[in-house]
């Protein structure tokens, strides 16, 4: 099964839905090597036009640092850097819990 680019967590925490999932998939992580997120994602979606992997990683480990991967138990690979998730999924991200408040008012 191929996964799929589906966007950063800030784009993903927009919503409560959204925090949810964002919740889910960072409780349940493990982190996972290079070449195994590589294997089962399609990276070319989170790429410039005409970069490669390998310039965009070298960019990334030069200017910011490390590079981190992780797959969640629910079906989601992300890869993590300044900060920030950047998500791949073989279907549209949904929260597998309903929210009950916002949770922004806590």
């Amino acid at each position: 099964m191929m996964f799929y680019f589906r966007g950063s967590c800030d784009w993903l925490r927009q919503t409560i839905a959204g925090e949810f999932a964002w919740q889910d998939m960072m409780s349940s992580r493990e982190e996972i090597s290079e070449e195994e997120f590589i294997k089962k994602v399609d990276i070319s979606q989170m790429l410039d036009k005409g970069e490669s992997w390998l310039i965009y990683k070298e960019n990334i480990e030069n200017q910011i640092g490390k590079i981190t991967f992780y797959k969640s138990n629910n079906d989601i690979y992300h890869l993590q850097h300044t900060g920030f998730e950047f998500i791949f999924s073989p279907h549209p991200l949904r929260s597998t819990k309903q929210p009950r408040t916002d949770p922004s008012a806590r």
